[in-house]
């Protein structure tokens, strides 16, 4: 989360640190190389570095999930760090490509019916009790396929898909999740999920209060 302004200020300030350019490339190849599932194209919830942690996995040292609120930042921090990334650096077109095969997995696993994502999106819990399309992480997608779009990251041939599937997020969202207060007319925002940490083991079919929300 930190590593948009990071490079805002880098960029405007020490354009030529090459030292802080760096670090922020280190930040997101440390998140692809522990948490980037090669099957799906989505990264898991978190990785613990010593693998002790009780929701680790003992070989990768990654939780068990894929979240969609913690892809969600994942998402809106490449797209901005994009948008300051000297592109004669070695990294832009690492952090491009990261973005592009995220991008990539987010228009496979669109919900067709609602425009939105599952708030737990690996397959096997699509529809499953508790799971329900997740306001917030939604409106992180948008954001970031949208920005993305307007940005140029995706090849041209590719550009009306991703503006295609960031409007049909965007008129879902309008449609599912803002509402009118009827008490005093203003609008409401619902369907975003309380909580979603990794203070237990992380367990789908255990931390039922992950999927704790205002549904």
């Amino acid at each position: 989360m930190a590593a948009p302004f990071y490079a805002g200020y880098t960029a405007l300030f020490e354009p030529g640190n090459t030292t802080a350019w760096d670090d922020i490339l280190l930040q997101f190849s440390l998140v692809e190389a522990h948490c980037r599932d090669a099957a799906t194209g989505m990264l898991r919830h978190g990785y613990d570095e010593s693998k002790q942690a009780v929701w680790a996995d003992p070989v990768t040292g990654a939780s068990p999930h894929v979240w969609i609120r913690a892809q969600g930042w994942y998402l809106m921090a490449l797209v901005d760090v994009l948008e300051w990334f000297p592109r004669g650096h070695r990294g832009y077109e690492m952090l491009r490509g990261w973005y592009l095969q995220l991008a990539k997995a987010l228009k496979r696993e669109q919900d067709g019916e609602s425009g939105g994502w599952w708030l737990v999106m690996d397959g096997e819990y699509k529809g499953a009790k508790g799971n329900y399309i997740e306001s917030s992480g939604t409106a992180m997608y948008t954001y970031g396929l949208l920005k993305g779009v307007r940005n140029g990251l995706f090849e041209e041939r590719e550009r009306e898909g991703y503006l295609g599937v960031g409007k049909m997020a965007y008129e879902g969202m309008v449609e599912r999740f803002v509402k009118v207060n009827g008490t005093d007319g203003t609008l409401n925002w619902e369907g975003t999920v309380r909580v979603g940490s990794l203070d237990g083991n992380g367990d789908y079919k255990v931390r039922k209060s992950w999927l704790e929300g205002a549904r």
